[in-house]
């Protein structure tokens, strides 16, 4: 419903002017793939010149002085009336792209009309269609011109938009149907609803506030409320609006029954632990919302529907019902990579994701490469003991040959890990290891016991290709065992990335990662040489050969140290399609003492890598090269392939 007073004068300056008759219709139709205009075709929110006759190609008001010759002379034209389209006049890049999508001589500029005179159709066409888009961002007094040079070749066709002023939100009201005048219920806060006032008026964030403020109430066991009536003033005088809702909250509500349907092999009574009520409580659709999400995150279904009907049962509940199609439960990967100072590698895993029917997942890992072999068998029971705590497990036998070691070991860790917050994990465990080592010290057996914990937090948009967030990680194993001796040591580490847009699209991304870690507790030979920090190679400081910054022997062998730095920073440029361009600088060194001496200076490298995106993350190729190298560096550069980014 719309309350704007007309005057029987034409629309002109003075009083209101005009009305959006169609206000109602085009919220209530939400976010339309262009942008919700604020009134449907037909409405009177056209400039004076807008309202003249647009039939006529000639003239000020439409802008065809090169169109003078008449729809007769154009009708001739034998050729398709093959042309160019250029929009002027918009600075705002969101509104320009609404304009162009939502513009058929844009669209259609491939498929030219048949004659001129057609052409001029077309783009009077797209007038209604420019008015609604810019209605919907705020602009109620646009004018839109064109023109047509009939002399190029294409002919060149130029859109002129005038936006006019900016219409600013003067007032967003919310009127609750049947509330009690001994307390009345309480609209949340319009930041709540993502609007403030003396923003512009664009009709997407009123319809979205009616949104928010329908989840507001569903939030707070009234999933059944509903939007009875809207009234939108828009004053041409001080070029505001104005918005009141009529909001029925419906009755209080709480969960009814749950129905699981399509279940297959997964075990119904694992799905209800993960339901985040009980039958009775109060509705809350962000306890809905997370159930949902608990389902999708297990990674067992390819469908997940949570439903309920419009009115209560006759015991005055809502009950719902609960769709699931299961997905494939196993699967079979592969993986490579290839580092120069490294060789070749290659993975392979086979994985089932429902061992048991209650979500419990199972990988074994074989890693073939020419410094490692290694196989892997993790273990992961997911809500052990109470929701959201996951019981890890994982048995691994290694194999290495490196200038710093040989190692033949075993080892098996226990973990439990649990969420702090919505981007915080922690985890605790033990851990029981043995390994066999070869060093520039001979040959000792180093059996150690560790109680490993780990914090982690994780801000980022992606797992695999981040481009807006920060992750940290903060780990520290205490040890105790048998190296030559008895062995008591605790090594820590902080390692921490970032990674920040530089446009909006997030087109280019500048990200760096840091670490720093320190062994505190023995002296270097006596702390097992596979526990000692290293630094060098594709996945620590580029462009320097694997372990070989930092401590050598008379050999030049690497002997590791007791503390680390690592430094990392990229630009990742997403420069066509799928590809993209990284030049990235790396630095880092490791030192004998427990903590970094900054007096040593770091080894510092640069390089130019290029990403290929895939479905499984990205392709990585990266050549570095050393720029400080140490005399006994003799390699010039170093080429990394990979899957996934450097961090």
């Amino acid at each position: 419903m719309l309350l704007l007073p007309r005057s029987d004068e034409a629309d002109g300056p003075g009083g209101y002017r005009r009305s959006i008759a169609a206000l109602c219709v085009l919220l209530t139709a939400a976010v339309a793939p262009v942008a919700p205009a604020l009134a449907a075709e037909g409405d009177t929110f056209s400039s004076a010149r807008e309202l003249e006759d647009p039939s006529l190609p000639q003239g000020a008001a439409q802008g065809a002085g090169e169109t003078a010759a008449g729809e007769d002379s154009v009708a001739a034209a034998e050729a398709p009336a093959a042309y160019t389209v250029k929009i002027e006049g918009v600075d705002d890049s969101t509104v320009r792209s609404l304009l162009e999508s939502s513009s058929q001589l844009v669209t259609l500029a491939s498929k030219p009309p048949a004659t001129q005179a057609a052409l001029v159709r077309r783009i009077q066409g797209d007038f209604d269609r420019f008015r609604a888009v810019l209605r919907s961002e705020g602009y109620y007094d646009s004018l839109i011109d064109y023109r047509i040079d009939g002399q190029a070749t294409p002919m060149a066709v130029t859109v002129m938009v005038d936006t006019g002023p900016t219409y600013r939100l003067q007032s967003y009201d919310v009127i609750f149907q049947g509330e009690s005048e001994e307390e009345p219920r309480v609209p949340p806060p319009l930041s709540a609803l993502g609007l403030r006032l003396d923003q512009r008026a664009r009709a997407a964030d009123v319809v979205g506030a009616e949104q928010r403020l329908l989840t507001t109430l569903a939030d707070e066991a009234h999933p059944l409320a509903d939007m009875t009536k809207r009234e939108a003033i828009v004053d041409h005088n001080d070029r505001t609006m104005r918005v009141t809702v009529h909001i029925d909250p419906g009755p209080f509500t709480r969960f009814g029954p749950l129905a699981i349907l399509g279940l297959e092999t997964v075990r119904e009574d694992y799905v209800r632990t993960l339901v985040p009520w009980q039958q009775g409580d109060p509705y809350d659709q962000r306890k809905v919302d997370a159930f949902r999400a608990k389902l999708i995150k297990a990674g067992l279904f390819t469908s997940v529907v949570i439903d309920r009907p419009d009115h209560l049962d006759e015991n005055g509940e809502l009950p719902m019902t609960l769709q699931l199609i299961e997905g494939k439960q196993r699967s079979v990967g592969v993986g490579a990579k290839y580092y120069t100072s490294e060789g070749p590698a290659g993975e392979v895993f086979w994985e089932h994701r429902n061992l048991f029917g209650r979500d419990e997942d199972l990988r074994i890992t074989l890693e073939l490469g020419q410094i490692r072999q290694q196989g892997t068998i993790d273990f992961t029971k997911p809500n052990w003991r109470r929701p959201d705590q996951d019981l890890l497990g994982e048995v691994k036998a290694t194999r290495q040959t490196s200038e710093a070691f040989d190692e033949i070991g075993v080892s098996s860790v226990a973990k439990l890990r649990r969420p702090l917050s919505e981007t915080w994990t922690g985890s605790i465990g033990t851990s029981l290891e043995w390994s066999q080592l070869k060093d520039q010290n001979g040959q000792n057996t180093s059996t150690l016991v560790g109680f490993p914990l780990e914090v982690y937090r994780d801000a980022t948009d992606s797992l695999l290709d981040p481009r807006v967030g920060m992750r940290l990680r903060l780990e520290a194993t205490p040890y105790l065992g048998w190296f030559d001796g008895a062995a008591h040591f605790l090594s820590g580490a902080a390692i921490v990335s970032g990674y920040q847009p530089l446009d909006r699209d997030k087109l280019y991304v500048l990200a760096g990662r840091a670490k720093i870690g320190s062994i505190v507790g023995q002296s270097r030979q006596d702390i097992p040489a596979n526990k000692r920090f290293y630094a060098g190679g594709g996945d620590s400081v580029r462009g320097y050969e694997f372990q070989k910054i930092g401590p050598l022997d008379d050999d030049n062998d690497p002997i590791g140290g007791r503390s680390v730095v690592e430094l990392n920073a990229e630009l990742r440029a997403h420069v066509w399609g799928k590809f993209s361009l990284v030049p990235f600088v790396d630095g880092g060194n490791v030192y004998d003492p427990i903590y970094p001496d900054f007096s040593e200076e770091l080894r510092w490298a640069a390089g130019i890598g290029a990403r290929y995106d895939t479905v499984i993350g990205p392709v990585r190729f990266d050549i570095a090269f050393p720029i400080n190298p140490p005399p006994e560096n003799h390699d010039k550069f170093q080429f990394y392939i990979s899957l996934g980014q450097a961090f």
